[in-house]
């Protein structure tokens, strides 16, 4: 009998033994798979500092010279104080409803400014041959006597972007001038009414004073 007993109190202690070896493993292996998932290594290097962006859109470069539409090619910009534009007078000289209204019979000024454009002018086509814009252009030069070229460019309705031009030459000039340049006759019958329009005035082949119509 006390050998049975004995006998049956060793196993219960190898059982309790081998139970307490088996929770211990377990509680091992799970110890270590979270310790492995907290000191995963962290790579020694970071990205990159990125900074905000628009989207893929680069900076504006600076622009080339604007070219008009429908010009080959323009001369430099090179404005010089001692010449300048006083003033610019546009005046279209159309009797036509359809494309001007008739000055208010009150208004003398108004009314006779059609016959100074006119004077002269006997048969239909000779006022047909004046219809068109006129411009007249107040300018100076206070600075030596030069050779200076007065030079309007301009678009007609009819014409769009094609872009026409009148000039008017002086030689070894200096004072005051007014030059007046007309676009009439066949040129106002075939493109219509001109609609945008820039006043140049060229020295030694560059631009020295200009002035341009709002929608050049």
């Amino acid at each position: 009998m006390q050998g049975s007993y004995l006998t049956g109190k060793i196993y219960r202690i190898k059982y309790v033994s081998m139970r307490k070896l088996l929770i211990g493993a377990v509680f091992g292996l799970l110890g270590s798979m979270l310790w492995s998932e907290e000191t995963t290594v962290v790579p020694d290097f970071r990205p990159a500092k990125v900074e905000p962006t628009t989207q893929g859109a680069e900076a504006p470069v600076a622009a080339a010279p604007h070219i008009p539409d429908g010009m080959k090619s323009d001369l430099p910009v090179e404005h010089d104080e001692s010449v300048s534009l006083n003033k610019i007078y546009t005046y279209l000289n159309d009797s036509d409803p359809r494309r001007k209204a008739p000055p208010p019979p009150d208004n003398q000024m108004m009314v006779y400014e059609p016959k100074y454009w006119d004077h002269g002018a006997i048969l239909a086509k000779d006022k047909l041959d004046r219809q068109g814009n006129i411009f007249v252009i107040n300018w100076q030069n206070d600075g030596p006597p030069g050779d200076f070229t007065v030079r309007l460019d301009y678009r007609q309705a009819m014409s769009r972007e094609r872009v026409m031009t009148k000039t008017q030459e002086y030689k070894n000039f200096d004072g005051y001038e007014k030059t007046v340049l007309k676009v009439t006759g066949d040129e106002y019958l075939r493109g219509g009414v001109v609609n945008s329009w820039r006043i140049s005035i060229v020295r030694d082949g560059k631009i020295v004073a200009e002035k341009k119509s709002f929608i050049w």
